[in-house]
This record gives C-alpha cells, structure tokens and sequence, in this order.
C-alpha cells in the first residue's frame, strides 16, 4: 500500500508545482540570458579580431569566478570579473563570460593571472589567450 501512497504523494507535488509554473515566463527568461550571452560572446570576438592598431597585449587578474553557466563544445562558459593592466595605464575592472577549454580551468581560479587582448577603443572587449604561458 506504501508504493501507491507515494504515488499519491508525488502526484499532489506535481500538481502544486504545476502552479507556478509560466512556461511563456521562462521561454522570454531564457531568451534575455540567450541575448545577454551573445552580446558578451560578441565583446570577446571583437576583442580577438581586433586590428592590430587597436589590440593592445595586457594581463588580467581574476577577481573571482562564477558557477559554470553552461559549456560549448565541451568548454566550459564561466562568468568572470578581471582586473586587466597594461603598463602605463591604470587597471581597468571587467566583466566577462568566458568559453574556458577543459585543459585550462585550472588556470581560471580567484587570483590567478591570465594574457589577455583588450580593444583600446572598447576596454570592456577582452579576450583571454590561453595558448600563451603566464
């Protein structure tokens, strides 16, 4: 008799969960993440495809790091807030979400440094350089 009891059981919870439930809520939810990822994965690509002239070499210390928001291609997508520095200027406070390769998670940890390019005319487009060695 237990076995059907629970039954029971999780059929009420289903039913009081089914209450709040907004399918439509989440769907314009998920899209405005969808978008607002997009718009960061457009600042790091314009950090990456910058022309020379723009592409200034800097270094970026992690401040911290934030639950893994999903992956990509087995990569994992971390937000991040940095400290990039490039010499003779003052460091500049950014935050990022970044598609991180597995072998280089290790490296993305609160104090950690990391080489970075960052857009002279756009200080907020930085892109990580994991094939260099810090």
């Amino acid at each position: 008799m237990g076995f059907f009891k629970d039954i029971n059981k999780l059929q009420k919870q289903g039913k009081e969960m089914s209450k709040n439930f907004d399918p439509g809520q989440q769907a314009r939810d998920a899209t405005e993440r969808m978008k607002a990822m997009n718009e960061q994965f457009a600042a790091a690509n314009a950090a990456a495809a910058a022309p020379p002239e723009d592409a200034v070499d800097a270094s970026a210390q992690v401040v911290s790091v934030g639950m893994t928001s999903g992956m990509m291609n087995m990569d994992a997508i971390l937000p991040v807030e940095l400290l990039v520095t490039q010499p003779g200027m003052p460091p500049i406070p950014v935050s990022a979400t970044l598609v991180v390769p597995m072998a280089s998670l290790a490296r993305v940890q609160a104090g950690a440094t990391l080489p970075v390019k960052m857009s002279k005319s756009n200080p907020s487009a930085v892109s990580v350089n994991w094939a260099a060695v810090v």
